[in-house]
């Protein structure tokens, strides 16, 4: 829960539950893509990239749970409506980089060429 960091659970102990997915990044897919991969029905609450959390969006939202990003976290535990909100649960995400990709960064950052 956002009020409630390191008390996380697996995403599969959601499934049954109604469930919104918000994020306000740049590729809001990439997350609901991630969550349905995981076994999740979520309905879908895209915002724009850098969204102003302010304005209450989840007000309105009919849900038992509301999934969002690190990034729309670091933003909405700043707000008091939202710090103490039980429905909304932050999802973390870590990113993976090809081997070979790493490389050529690891060489180009060295001034080298791969190729």
């Amino acid at each position: 829960p956002l009020g409630r960091p390191g008390e996380g659970v697996p995403l599969a102990q959601l499934q049954g539950r109604r469930i919104v997915a918000a994020a306000g990044i740049g590729n809001p897919g990439r997350f609901f893509a991630m969550l349905r991969a995981a076994g999740l029905t979520i309905d879908e609450l895209p915002l724009p990239d850098h969204h102003d959390f302010r304005d209450r969006p989840f007000d309105h939202v009919d849900a038992d749970v509301i999934l969002i990003t690190e990034k729309d976290a670091v933003k909405c535990r700043q707000l008091d409506n939202l710090k103490d909100d039980p429905r909304l649960w932050v999802v973390p995400v870590t990113a993976r980089i090809d081997s070979a990709l790493a490389e050529q960064i690891v060489e180009k950052c060295r001034g080298r060429s791969t190729a």
